[in-house]
């Protein structure tokens, strides 16, 4: 009669069995966002400056639009209110002075977005992607394409 081998387990099937496990973590932190222990989602306020937006492409920017972060394409809330004034450019004189002036054919826009995210200690979680106040950052905002900063993150209660 033959005598059946049996299966031996050894390192190399050990470590096999550690790089499958890895691989369906980090695939499973992918699909859920990497925001384990933030505490789920709320509702936030998103607040941004940019202080120096041709005109041409403020007066396009209504309350309504989409804003995403254009190098991630995350969707950032629609916007709820825009104010748009004098631009603010900051110049130098002869003496070192600086001095806040407006700069012709350009604006200030100031935006206030509403939007679903994961708090975190420095900010929020959307789609995966950090923001924190002073983030610089490119967006779109309906048909406009502006830089700027964001200057708050709000919770709503």
């Amino acid at each position: 009669m033959q005598e059946k081998k049996k299966a031996k387990f050894n390192v190399i099937d050990a470590i096999v069995i550690i790089a499958i496990a890895a691989v369906v973590a980090v695939v499973a932190i992918k699909l859920v966002g990497g925001t384990f222990g933030s505490g789920g989602e709320s509702t936030y306020t998103l607040k941004f400056l940019c202080e120096e937006v041709p005109d041409f492409a403020a007066n396009v920017i209504e309350v309504g639009d989409t804003v995403l972060d254009e190098s991630k394409d995350v969707p950032l809330g629609e916007v709820t209110d825009v104010t748009v004034s004098d631009s603010r450019t900051y110049t130098t004189d002869s003496d070192g002075n600086v001095h806040l002036a407006p700069k012709e054919y350009y604006n200030c826009v100031e935006l206030t977005t509403t939007l679903t995210a994961s708090d975190y200690t420095n900010g929020i979680i959307v789609n995966s992607s950090k923001y924190g106040v002073g983030h610089s950052i490119t967006i779109r905002v309906g048909k406009a394409k502006i830089f700027g900063r964001i200057s708050a993150i709000e919770k709503v209660e």
